[in-house]
C-alpha cells in the first residue's frame, strides 16, 4: 500500500484471494508508527453494477498500535482499491493516501 507523502506515521499492507468467479478474500493491516491520533487503511471493493463495500483497519487512541482485519465478499470482486489514512481526533480523515488499484 502507498505511503502518505510527507508523514511518518502509519503503514499498511494486505493481501487479497479471489474464489471462483463471484467471491474475493481480503485482509487488510495497518500499523502506526508515529504520532497522530489515529491511523488506518482502508479497503474498497466494486461489483460490477458499481456497488461498493469497503473494509477497515483502524487504529485509535489507547489502543494497541497496530490492526489486522479481513473478511470475505460476495459478488464485488470487479475493482479493489486501497489506501492509508491519518484520522484526526473529532472523527474527520485529516489526510489521505494516494490509491492504489489493486485490480
Amino acid at each position: 500500500m502507498p505511503a502518505i507523502p510527507g508523514n511518518n506515521v502509519v503503514t499498511a499492507w494486505g493481501s487479497y484471494k479471489k474464489i471462483g468467479t463471484t467471491r474475493v478474500q481480503v485482509t487488510i493491516c495497518a500499523k502506526q508508527t508515529g504520532t497522530a491520533f489515529s491511523v488506518g487503511a482502508i479497503a474498497l471493493l466494486y461489483s460490477s453494477s458499481g456497488a461498493s463495500r469497503n473494509l477497515g483497519a483502524t487504529i485509535l487512541p489507547e489502543a494497541d498500535k497496530s490492526a489486522c482485519v479481513n473478511s470475505t465478499f460476495f459478488f464485488y470482486t470487479a475493482h479493489l482499491k486501497v489506501h492509508a489514512f491519518i484520522g484526526g481526533s473529532n472523527g474527520t480523515i485529516v489526510t489521505t493516501g494516494p490509491v492504489l488499484t489493486v485490480y
